[in-house]
């Protein structure tokens, strides 16, 4: 982190969509869509393509789903599998549902590398008590279709985790949920979330992420290492929800580099840094530099 005009970016989130088939009751985004105050909007691949064209130095990583289902746009794996021909030691993440898999084929085809199921129940009726509008049933057989097909033709990717996140209503099931998954072979982790006012009542009572007592010498290291796009192709240093009207920049009206080592992104680091203060930045709205570090995240 000393050079801070020539950091490497490590990880680029990407939404090709705005919008998700789920309505799940923590997620902002429901709520813009409940009061219809977004219109659904699709990146195309073109865009995308010029996009990736521009970039001069590759992230470890790229990730589809930073906040909305990717799999409604029907170029992701397209998307996916043009990053593999310019990159093809390039990690490739999608962070999705499940609900919505039209084709194992296409998907294998692609070569993402890895998938993120959100799955928080080990019945319908445990899922849907937050994946509102989703099918337990669809997504373990779209899971074991993925199985099925990488047994089939000797394939290791994609990997599949399933992310489980722990509220009061499904913290008793923990062990069940781990015993169930092992069953079909994915891996799985167990988190909190960012908790609004209003929705005390999703804490859960008894379960303590280890992860969210760990602190860094910084309260927040986002804007060192990863950037989140819209499917606008606005950028931020993060995915706080607060901070978004507060891009740093346009993916199609400027280049990736000149973005992610430009002085927007540099005030905010060297604010993180404590090397300068700053009234105007968006971080000042984020509940983790509010809390000094500390998230449910």
């Amino acid at each position: 982190m000393n050079d801070l005009n020539n950091l490497i970016c490590r990880e680029i989130k990407i939404d090709v969509t705005n919008i998700c088939n789920l309505s799940c009751p923590l997620c902002p985004d429901t709520g813009r869509r409940t009061a219809k105050q977004q219109d659904p909007e699709l990146m195309s691949f073109d865009k995308f393509k010029k996009f990736v064209d521009g970039i001069k130095v590759f992230p470890e990583q790229i990730s589809f789903g930073s906040k909305h289902e990717p799999l409604i746009n029907k170029s992701i794996f397209q998307m996916i599998d043009y990053i593999n021909t310019k990159q093809k030691c390039l990690q490739t993440t999608i962070l999705t549902n499940l609900n919505l898999l039209n084709s194992v084929s296409d998907l294998i085809n692609s070569k993402v590398k890895n998938i993120l199921i959100g799955l928080d129940g080990i019945d319908q009726e445990s899922y849907s008590k937050y994946r509102v509008g989703g099918n337990f049933d669809v997504v373990i057989n779209n899971i074991k279709l993925i199985q099925k097909y990488k047994k089939n033709n000797n394939l290791e990717y994609p990997k599949i985790s399933i992310i489980f996140v722990v509220f009061r209503h499904n913290e008793h099931l923990i062990e069940q949920a781990k015993s169930f998954f092992n069953q079909l072979d994915v891996d799985i982790s167990f988190r909190r979330t960012d908790v609004y006012n209003g929705f005390e009542d999703w804490v859960p009572i008894n379960f303590d992420n280890a992860d969210v007592k760990e602190k860094s010498k910084l309260c927040c290291d986002e804007p060192f290492k990863t950037v989140n796009i819209n499917v606008f192709g606005d950028v931020y240093p993060c995915c706080a929800e607060e901070i978004i009207k507060f891009p740093i920049g346009n993916i199609f009206n400027e280049s990736f580099e000149k973005i992610w080592n430009g002085k927007k992104m540099i005030d905010i680091r060297n604010f993180l840094l404590n090397k300068v203060q700053k009234k105007d930045i968006a971080c000042l709205l984020c509940p983790i530099y509010k809390n000094n570090g500390y998230t449910d995240v």
